[in-house]
Protein backbone atom coordinates (compact mmCIF):
# COMPACT_ATOMS: atom_id res chain seq x y z
CA UNK A 1 0.00 0.00 0.00
CA UNK A 2 1.31 3.19 -0.98
CA UNK A 3 1.98 6.22 1.59
CA UNK A 4 -0.76 8.31 0.05
CA UNK A 5 -3.66 5.53 0.30
CA UNK A 6 -2.29 4.53 3.51
CA UNK A 7 -3.36 8.20 4.74
CA UNK A 8 -6.58 8.13 3.46
CA UNK A 9 -7.34 5.30 5.11
CA UNK A 10 -6.08 6.80 8.12
CA UNK A 11 -8.29 10.04 7.70
CA UNK A 12 -11.61 7.75 6.86
CA UNK A 13 -10.40 5.40 10.52
CA UNK A 14 -9.80 8.68 12.70
CA UNK A 15 -13.09 10.67 11.40
CA UNK A 16 -14.86 7.99 13.26
CA UNK A 17 -12.75 8.10 16.27
CA UNK A 18 -12.89 11.84 16.62
CA UNK A 19 -15.19 14.17 18.40
CA UNK A 20 -14.11 17.71 18.92
CA UNK A 21 -12.13 19.08 15.84
CA UNK A 22 -8.62 19.34 16.73
CA UNK A 23 -8.14 16.43 19.09
CA UNK A 24 -6.08 14.74 16.80
CA UNK A 25 -3.76 16.94 14.16
CA UNK A 26 -3.56 16.40 10.39
CA UNK A 27 -0.75 14.27 10.69
CA UNK A 28 -2.62 11.83 12.72
CA UNK A 29 -0.66 12.90 16.17
CA UNK A 30 -2.20 11.61 19.91
CA UNK A 31 -5.09 13.09 21.47
CA UNK A 32 -3.91 16.56 23.02
CA UNK A 33 -3.20 16.00 27.11
CA UNK A 34 -5.88 19.12 27.34
CA UNK A 35 -9.10 17.68 25.97
CA UNK A 36 -11.68 16.89 28.61
CA UNK A 37 -15.00 16.28 28.75
CA UNK A 38 -17.00 18.04 31.03
CA UNK A 39 -18.38 14.71 32.58
CA UNK A 40 -14.87 13.69 33.58
CA UNK A 41 -13.42 15.12 37.01
CA UNK A 42 -10.30 15.22 38.73
CA UNK A 43 -11.46 12.15 41.12
CA UNK A 44 -12.29 9.96 37.86
CA UNK A 45 -9.09 10.82 35.67
CA UNK A 46 -7.19 10.22 38.67
CA UNK A 47 -9.13 6.60 38.78
CA UNK A 48 -8.85 5.99 34.65
CA UNK A 49 -5.03 6.96 35.46
CA UNK A 50 -4.56 4.26 38.28
CA UNK A 51 -6.72 1.43 36.71
CA UNK A 52 -4.73 1.76 33.27
CA UNK A 53 -1.24 1.54 35.29
CA UNK A 54 -2.82 -1.27 36.79
CA UNK A 55 -3.67 -3.07 33.44
CA UNK A 56 0.26 -2.18 32.35
CA UNK A 57 1.80 -3.79 35.37
CA UNK A 58 -0.55 -6.94 34.56
CA UNK A 59 0.80 -7.44 31.26
CA UNK A 60 3.14 -10.28 30.33
CA UNK A 61 6.58 -10.01 28.28
CA UNK A 62 4.56 -11.18 25.31
CA UNK A 63 1.98 -8.58 25.57
CA UNK A 64 -0.60 -10.78 26.81
CA UNK A 65 -2.24 -10.18 30.26
CA UNK A 66 -1.74 -12.44 33.12
CA UNK A 67 -5.27 -14.01 32.46
CA UNK A 68 -6.57 -17.69 31.34
CA UNK A 69 -8.63 -15.44 29.48
CA UNK A 70 -5.16 -13.70 28.14
CA UNK A 71 -6.95 -12.92 24.61
CA UNK A 72 -9.92 -11.73 26.13
CA UNK A 73 -8.02 -9.85 29.00
CA UNK A 74 -5.77 -8.66 26.44
CA UNK A 75 -8.24 -7.02 23.69
CA UNK A 76 -10.07 -5.65 26.31
CA UNK A 77 -7.29 -3.90 27.94
CA UNK A 78 -6.11 -2.40 24.18
CA UNK A 79 -9.04 -0.79 24.28
CA UNK A 80 -9.21 1.21 27.52
CA UNK A 81 -5.33 2.18 26.66
CA UNK A 82 -6.74 3.39 23.30
CA UNK A 83 -9.68 5.01 25.35
CA UNK A 84 -7.40 7.26 27.07
CA UNK A 85 -5.90 9.13 24.38
CA UNK A 86 -2.55 6.62 23.88
CA UNK A 87 -1.77 5.30 20.36
CA UNK A 88 0.05 2.48 18.98
CA UNK A 89 3.19 5.40 18.71
CA UNK A 90 2.49 8.04 21.09
CA UNK A 91 1.04 8.41 24.60
CA UNK A 92 1.87 7.04 28.02
CA UNK A 93 0.20 3.12 27.17
CA UNK A 94 1.69 3.43 23.97
CA UNK A 95 4.51 0.33 24.12
CA UNK A 96 1.29 -1.41 26.05
CA UNK A 97 -1.02 -0.68 23.06
CA UNK A 98 1.94 -2.16 20.14
CA UNK A 99 2.96 -4.86 22.61
CA UNK A 100 -0.65 -5.98 22.62
CA UNK A 101 -1.00 -5.84 19.15
CA UNK A 102 1.85 -8.13 18.65
CA UNK A 103 -0.11 -10.50 21.21
CA UNK A 104 -3.31 -10.47 19.45
CA UNK A 105 -1.50 -11.41 15.67
CA UNK A 106 0.09 -14.21 16.95
CA UNK A 107 -2.95 -15.45 18.61
CA UNK A 108 -4.77 -15.57 15.63
CA UNK A 109 -5.07 -18.94 13.98
CA UNK A 110 -4.59 -19.12 10.01
CA UNK A 111 -8.95 -19.52 9.82
CA UNK A 112 -9.01 -15.86 11.68
CA UNK A 113 -9.98 -17.43 15.07
CA UNK A 114 -8.08 -15.37 17.61
CA UNK A 115 -7.74 -17.63 20.93
CA UNK A 116 -4.93 -18.46 23.46
CA UNK A 117 -1.93 -20.22 21.06
CA UNK A 118 -3.98 -19.66 18.27
CA UNK A 119 -6.05 -22.77 19.41
CA UNK A 120 -9.02 -23.02 20.98
CA UNK A 121 -9.04 -21.39 24.50
CA UNK A 122 -10.34 -20.27 27.42
CA UNK A 123 -11.62 -16.79 25.84
CA UNK A 124 -13.74 -18.84 23.20
CA UNK A 125 -15.74 -15.94 20.87
CA UNK A 126 -15.88 -13.95 23.79
CA UNK A 127 -12.05 -13.31 23.23
CA UNK A 128 -12.37 -13.26 19.86
CA UNK A 129 -14.79 -10.16 19.25
CA UNK A 130 -13.11 -8.21 21.95
CA UNK A 131 -9.79 -9.16 20.17
CA UNK A 132 -11.05 -7.92 17.24
CA UNK A 133 -12.63 -4.71 18.24
CA UNK A 134 -9.17 -3.97 19.25
CA UNK A 135 -7.63 -5.02 16.20
CA UNK A 136 -9.67 -2.58 14.19
CA UNK A 137 -9.93 0.32 16.80
CA UNK A 138 -6.29 0.52 16.37
CA UNK A 139 -5.65 -0.04 12.70
CA UNK A 140 -6.90 3.30 11.74
CA UNK A 141 -4.36 4.76 14.28
CA UNK A 142 -0.81 2.86 12.96
CA UNK A 143 1.67 4.72 11.61
CA UNK A 144 4.31 1.27 10.40
CA UNK A 145 2.99 0.06 7.05
CA UNK A 146 4.38 -3.46 7.49
CA UNK A 147 2.13 -3.42 10.85
CA UNK A 148 -0.95 -1.95 9.44
CA UNK A 149 -0.58 -4.49 6.73
CA UNK A 150 -0.30 -7.72 9.32
CA UNK A 151 -3.14 -6.03 11.19
CA UNK A 152 -5.54 -5.72 8.27
CA UNK A 153 -4.83 -9.48 7.48
CA UNK A 154 -5.33 -10.59 11.03
CA UNK A 155 -8.69 -8.10 10.65
CA UNK A 156 -9.86 -9.39 7.85
CA UNK A 157 -9.36 -13.20 8.60
CA UNK A 158 -11.11 -12.75 12.01
CA UNK A 159 -14.20 -10.56 9.99
CA UNK A 160 -15.00 -14.01 7.73
CA UNK A 161 -14.55 -16.30 10.73
CA UNK A 162 -17.42 -14.12 12.59
CA UNK A 163 -19.36 -13.82 9.35
CA UNK A 164 -19.12 -17.62 8.89
CA UNK A 165 -19.72 -18.54 12.42
CA UNK A 166 -23.00 -16.84 12.39
CA UNK A 167 -25.73 -19.15 13.35
CA UNK A 168 -29.25 -20.04 12.25
CA UNK A 169 -30.82 -17.55 14.55
CA UNK A 170 -28.76 -14.55 13.69
CA UNK A 171 -26.59 -14.55 16.96
CA UNK A 172 -23.07 -16.64 17.86
CA UNK A 173 -22.03 -19.57 19.65
CA UNK A 174 -19.72 -19.83 22.45
CA UNK A 175 -17.31 -21.24 20.11
CA UNK A 176 -16.42 -20.45 16.61
CA UNK A 177 -18.99 -23.29 15.27
CA UNK A 178 -22.25 -22.05 14.11
CA UNK A 179 -24.21 -25.16 12.90
CA UNK A 180 -24.47 -25.53 17.03
CA UNK A 181 -27.63 -24.64 18.50
CA UNK A 182 -27.23 -21.15 20.30
CA UNK A 183 -25.18 -22.78 23.38
CA UNK A 184 -23.64 -19.47 23.77
CA UNK A 185 -25.19 -15.95 24.64
CA UNK A 186 -26.89 -12.96 23.66
CA UNK A 187 -23.81 -11.05 24.94
CA UNK A 188 -21.16 -13.54 22.56
CA UNK A 189 -23.65 -11.89 19.94
CA UNK A 190 -23.43 -7.98 20.78
CA UNK A 191 -19.24 -8.54 20.83
CA UNK A 192 -19.12 -9.87 17.40
CA UNK A 193 -21.43 -7.43 15.95
CA UNK A 194 -19.84 -4.73 17.50
CA UNK A 195 -16.49 -6.04 16.39
CA UNK A 196 -17.81 -6.32 12.17
CA UNK A 197 -18.95 -2.27 12.64
CA UNK A 198 -15.48 -1.55 13.81
CA UNK A 199 -13.93 -3.00 11.24
CA UNK A 200 -16.11 -2.01 8.81
CA UNK A 201 -15.60 1.66 9.43
CA UNK A 202 -12.21 1.25 8.77
CA UNK A 203 -12.73 -0.15 5.24
CA UNK A 204 -13.25 -3.75 6.02
CA UNK A 205 -15.63 -5.07 3.86
CA UNK A 206 -18.71 -6.79 5.50
CA UNK A 207 -21.22 -8.62 4.17
CA UNK A 208 -24.43 -6.99 4.92
CA UNK A 209 -26.85 -9.95 5.17
CA UNK A 210 -24.65 -10.74 8.28
CA UNK A 211 -25.70 -7.68 9.87
CA UNK A 212 -29.02 -7.09 8.55
CA UNK A 213 -29.70 -11.02 10.08
CA UNK A 214 -28.15 -10.19 13.57
CA UNK A 215 -30.80 -7.24 13.88
CA UNK A 216 -33.79 -9.41 13.53
CA UNK A 217 -31.64 -11.66 16.07
CA UNK A 218 -31.14 -8.56 18.43
CA UNK A 219 -34.96 -7.69 18.15
CA UNK A 220 -36.36 -11.23 18.40
CA UNK A 221 -33.92 -11.73 22.00
CA UNK A 222 -35.91 -8.54 23.24
CA UNK A 223 -39.15 -9.04 24.41
CA UNK A 224 -42.25 -6.57 24.30
CA UNK A 225 -41.05 -5.50 27.64
CA UNK A 226 -38.08 -4.59 26.66
CA UNK A 227 -35.77 -7.34 28.57
CA UNK A 228 -33.17 -9.02 26.12
CA UNK A 229 -32.50 -12.50 26.94
CA UNK A 230 -29.29 -14.74 27.97
CA UNK A 231 -30.00 -16.48 24.49
CA UNK A 232 -32.16 -17.98 22.00
CA UNK A 233 -33.97 -20.51 23.99
CA UNK A 234 -34.32 -18.37 27.34
CA UNK A 235 -36.49 -15.78 25.73
CA UNK A 236 -39.31 -14.70 27.88
CA UNK A 237 -42.75 -13.33 26.96
CA UNK A 238 -44.80 -10.28 28.50
CA UNK A 239 -42.42 -10.70 32.19
CA UNK A 240 -39.09 -10.30 32.66
CA UNK A 241 -37.16 -12.79 30.19
CA UNK A 242 -33.98 -11.37 30.22
CA UNK A 243 -31.95 -9.62 33.20
CA UNK A 244 -30.10 -5.61 33.40
CA UNK A 245 -26.78 -7.82 32.93
CA UNK A 246 -28.28 -8.86 29.02
CA UNK A 247 -30.36 -5.81 28.82
CA UNK A 248 -27.58 -2.99 28.49
CA UNK A 249 -25.73 -5.18 25.89
CA UNK A 250 -28.77 -5.60 23.79
CA UNK A 251 -30.33 -1.84 23.96
CA UNK A 252 -26.39 -0.44 22.99
CA UNK A 253 -26.80 -2.86 20.15
CA UNK A 254 -29.78 -1.50 18.99
CA UNK A 255 -29.33 2.06 18.83
CA UNK A 256 -26.26 1.11 17.32
CA UNK A 257 -27.91 -0.36 14.68
CA UNK A 258 -30.56 2.31 14.11
CA UNK A 259 -33.14 -0.01 15.56
CA UNK A 260 -33.87 3.06 18.39
CA UNK A 261 -37.17 3.68 16.80
CA UNK A 262 -38.54 -0.16 17.64
CA UNK A 263 -41.21 0.25 20.43
CA UNK A 264 -39.08 -2.43 22.68
CA UNK A 265 -35.96 0.45 22.60
CA UNK A 266 -37.41 2.96 24.86
CA UNK A 267 -38.79 -0.08 27.21
CA UNK A 268 -35.06 -1.14 27.62
CA UNK A 269 -33.88 2.03 28.45
CA UNK A 270 -36.07 2.55 30.71
CA UNK A 271 -35.30 -0.79 32.46
CA UNK A 272 -31.84 -0.08 32.60
CA UNK A 273 -32.37 3.19 34.22
CA UNK A 274 -34.18 1.82 37.04
CA UNK A 275 -31.07 0.29 38.11
CA UNK A 276 -28.78 2.91 38.36
CA UNK A 277 -25.32 2.10 39.99
CA UNK A 278 -25.39 3.06 43.66
CA UNK A 279 -29.15 3.84 44.36
CA UNK A 280 -30.25 0.63 45.87
CA UNK A 281 -31.47 -0.32 42.24
CA UNK A 282 -28.08 -2.19 40.51
CA UNK A 283 -28.65 -5.70 42.77
CA UNK A 284 -29.51 -7.50 39.70
CA UNK A 285 -26.31 -7.07 38.05
CA UNK A 286 -25.23 -9.83 39.61
CA UNK A 287 -21.48 -11.40 39.45
CA UNK A 288 -20.61 -10.03 36.34
CA UNK A 289 -20.90 -6.42 37.70
CA UNK A 290 -18.79 -4.88 35.56
CA UNK A 291 -19.88 -6.43 32.28
CA UNK A 292 -23.45 -5.24 33.57
CA UNK A 293 -21.60 -1.47 33.88
CA UNK A 294 -20.02 -1.47 30.84
CA UNK A 295 -22.67 -2.09 28.84
CA UNK A 296 -25.83 -0.41 30.87
CA UNK A 297 -23.82 2.71 30.28
CA UNK A 298 -23.09 2.12 26.77
CA UNK A 299 -26.46 2.05 26.05
CA UNK A 300 -27.44 5.19 28.15
CA UNK A 301 -24.31 7.01 26.58
CA UNK A 302 -25.59 6.37 23.26
CA UNK A 303 -29.09 7.22 24.58
CA UNK A 304 -28.02 10.41 25.51
CA UNK A 305 -29.98 13.51 27.15
CA UNK A 306 -31.16 13.38 30.66
CA UNK A 307 -30.92 9.86 31.35
CA UNK A 308 -26.99 9.69 30.17
CA UNK A 309 -26.64 12.91 32.57
CA UNK A 310 -28.25 11.17 35.25
CA UNK A 311 -26.35 7.94 35.02
CA UNK A 312 -23.00 8.67 34.30
CA UNK A 313 -22.06 10.40 38.11
CA UNK A 314 -23.91 7.81 39.96
CA UNK A 315 -21.72 5.03 37.82
CA UNK A 316 -18.62 6.75 37.85
CA UNK A 317 -19.02 7.48 41.65
CA UNK A 318 -19.78 4.32 42.34
CA UNK A 319 -17.03 3.21 40.62
CA UNK A 320 -14.16 5.21 41.98
CA UNK A 321 -15.45 4.37 45.66
CA UNK A 322 -14.80 0.34 44.85
CA UNK A 323 -11.52 0.91 42.88
CA UNK A 324 -8.89 -1.01 45.11
CA UNK A 325 -5.96 1.21 46.05
CA UNK A 326 -3.66 -0.45 43.35
CA UNK A 327 -6.17 0.88 40.48
CA UNK A 328 -7.76 -2.56 40.07
CA UNK A 329 -11.34 -3.80 41.05
CA UNK A 330 -12.48 -7.06 42.22
CA UNK A 331 -11.50 -9.31 39.42
CA UNK A 332 -11.33 -13.12 39.09
CA UNK A 333 -10.78 -12.69 35.34
CA UNK A 334 -7.29 -11.37 35.22
CA UNK A 335 -8.00 -8.09 34.35
CA UNK A 336 -11.25 -8.64 32.16
CA UNK A 337 -13.38 -6.77 34.83
CA UNK A 338 -10.69 -4.24 35.63
CA UNK A 339 -11.06 -3.26 32.41
CA UNK A 340 -14.30 -3.18 31.62
CA UNK A 341 -14.85 -0.68 34.32
CA UNK A 342 -12.13 1.51 33.21
CA UNK A 343 -13.95 1.36 29.88
CA UNK A 344 -17.42 2.30 31.56
CA UNK A 345 -15.03 5.98 33.49
CA UNK A 346 -13.61 7.02 29.98
CA UNK A 347 -16.60 6.74 27.64
CA UNK A 348 -17.33 10.62 27.62
CA UNK A 349 -13.36 10.85 26.58
CA UNK A 350 -15.02 9.76 22.85
CA UNK A 351 -11.54 8.35 21.37
CA UNK A 352 -12.79 5.11 20.46
CA UNK A 353 -15.67 4.68 17.61
CA UNK A 354 -17.18 2.46 19.49
CA UNK A 355 -18.05 5.86 21.98
CA UNK A 356 -19.28 7.94 19.48
CA UNK A 357 -22.90 9.00 19.17
CA UNK A 358 -24.53 6.07 17.37
CA UNK A 359 -21.43 3.50 18.15
CA UNK A 360 -19.95 0.25 17.00
CA UNK A 361 -18.86 1.74 13.52
CA UNK A 362 -20.44 4.07 10.74
CA UNK A 363 -23.94 4.32 11.88
CA UNK A 364 -25.62 6.32 13.82
CA UNK A 365 -28.49 8.68 14.28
Amino acid sequence: MVEGKRMRLLGVCLASVVLLSGAFSAEGDAPKADVRMPEINATVEKAIDKACQWLAKNQNKDGGQKSSYSCAATGLSGLAWLAAGSTPHEGPYAKNIMQALEFTLRSTAKNGFISENASYGQSGMYGHGYSTQFLAQAYGMIKSEELAERVKDGLTRAVRLIEGAQNQYGGWNGSPNGALNDDGSGAVAIMQITALRAAESCGIQVRQQVIEKSKKYLLAMTNDAGWYAYNWHARGGGGMGGSIATTGAGMYMLGALNQHTDSKYPKGIKNIMNNIPGKGGDTGFGGWYAYSIFYASLAIYQHGGAEWAQWYPAMSNQLVRSQSADGGWNDSYGGVFVALSVLSLELPYRYLPMFQDGGAGAEGR
